[in-house]
């Protein structure tokens, strides 16, 4: 894609505006429409002004002002959106719009480092300067309920109607009586370039899991972030609204979001974790690059699991992880190895939830395993049976306090990512758990409002 290609599409689709942004540090998808002119005009030039609170304030929009990046000392200054022409698309949910996704750039020209596509980016590139090529792909459940932005608060985001009650999880006819929604959205996506290989009714009253294609990471990544922007608009659009929370009530089962992963040669052609001459194809890369992956989960636990309410999911008998563990095809262990044949050979790493920041996420479990593969790590025996009997395999951590202790001690994030972002992240994540640490839940009032 090319600007005069991108002008043809905008004529032939009579686009009037362009969604244009990227993803702040929880992982929404942020920054403004413009004309399909100005964005003819300037997006291959300088490129468009955007305020850096969105790097400065929290899920709900709340200031927090103090942070190293983005605070009131500062003014709240102007950071540039470049887009990256790549990724732009048509949105066939909308009769006259185009969406492209931006890289973040300071005034005097530089990358923004902080920036959670530019945290990937710099993952991505040790990984091909290591004559590597990662691919990858998001399996994200979600639950959709048939509410609409004022119902939703009016319920307190509590009560709510689910598309489809009970649990009948790969039922086809549930499927199929969901079907004028969920279809709905998979055919958007397919339009829109999204490739959907398939979904099913998951676990849970209106659950679902819609798997995307593999891509390469980045592609991979922004084809994440976009999926959950458009599921969230499309549904609205439907009277519906989905949550991608890792843990929506403590009665039922988590959202997971599982990344699958594997690397391949420079050219992206042939695949490196697979050796036909050894034990279930399994290569010594990737035994390395497992290893990598099980040794550093508590160094980036926040990123896999970036809220307080994350770590609500990793229960027994849930489908969630809850210890360092690997198998192959075990969906009770942290990391699933898959085989089979060479082009399917990949590491399914089971700990993010579906409230991921694809990028943050994606940029973790590169690292992890290169980090192994560095060092030459070897993985532990892999779990046959149920990894919730594995009484000697080192739990996860349990919640984000204990998660960011262990990333600020490691001295892993800021080699893969660099001072800017874990400085930011971590005074990010810290006033999240101040903000926990002040509310009063439901679960208090019904525990003591009578007794005590």
């Amino acid at each position: 894609m090319n600007i005069d290609a991108a002008a043809e599409l905008i004529e032939k689709h009579e686009i009037r505006a362009v969604k244009i942004g990227g993803a702040d540090l929880d992982g929404v998808f942020r920054g403004k429409r413009v004309s399909a002119e100005q964005f003819l005009a300037a997006a291959e030039g300088e490129g468009f002004p955007q305020c850096d609170v969105v790097f400065g304030w929290d899920i709900r929009d709340e200031v927090i002002g103090d942070l190293p990046f983005s605070n009131w000392d500062t003014g709240f200054a102007d950071i540039i959106m470049k887009p990256d022409l790549d990724t732009f698309a048509v949105v066939p949910w909308e009769d006259d719009a185009a969406s492209c996704v931006c890289d973040f750039y300071t005034e005097d020209g530089d990358p923004l480092e902080l920036s959670p596509r530019q945290v990937l980016k710099r993952v991505v590139a040790t990984a091909k300067d290591a004559g590597y090529s990662p691919k990858m792909a998001a399996e994200l459940e979600v639950r959709f309920f048939l509410e609409d932005q004022h119902t939703l608060r009016e319920k307190g985001f509590s009560d709510l109607t689910p598309l489809n009650p009970g649990d009948n999880c790969y039922s086809i006819h549930h499927a199929t009586i969901d079907e004028p929604l969920i279809g709905l959205i998979t055919r958007m996506l397919d339009e829109y370039g999204i490739t959907v290989e398939s979904y099913n009714r998951e676990h849970g009253a209106g659950m679902y899991e819609i798997v995307l294609r593999y891509a390469d990471a980045i592609t991979a990544a922004d084809r994440t972030m976009l999926y959950k922007s458009a599921a969230k608009e499309i549904a609205g659009q439907a009277g519906a609204v989905p949550t991608f929370m890792a843990k929506y009530s403590d009665d039922v089962d988590g959202c997971g979001g599982h990344i699958h992963q594997s690397l391949w040669s420079e050219d992206g052609e042939t695949p490196l974790f697979w050796d036909e001459d050894r034990d279930r194809g399994v290569s010594k890369l990737m035994e390395h690059y497992l290893a990598g992956l099980l040794t550093t989960v508590p160094d980036f636990m926040p990123l896999y699991a970036p809220n307080v309410n994350s770590y609500k999911r990793y229960v027994p008998l849930t489908w969630a992880p809850t210890n360092l563990t690997w198998g192959f095809e075990n969906r009770t262990t942290t990391m699933r190895v898959i085989t089979g044949h060479a082009s399917a050979a990949r590491i399914e790493n089971r700990v993010p939830g579906a409230d991921i920041n694809p990028y943050l996420a994606f940029a973790a479990t590169l690292a992890g395993g290169l980090h192994g593969i560095e060092n030459k790590l070897e993985p532990p025996s892999p779990t046959k049976g149920s990894a919730y009997n594995n009484s000697d395999a080192q739990p996860l951590p349990t919640s984000l306090p204990e998660a960011l202790a262990s990333f600020k001690a490691s001295d892993l994030p800021r080699k893969y990512f660099g001072d800017a972002f874990v400085d930011q992240y971590t005074a990010f994540r810290e006033w999240e758990i101040r903000k926990h640490g002040l509310a009063v839940t439901d679960w208090e009032r019904r525990r003591y409002f009578e007794m005590v």
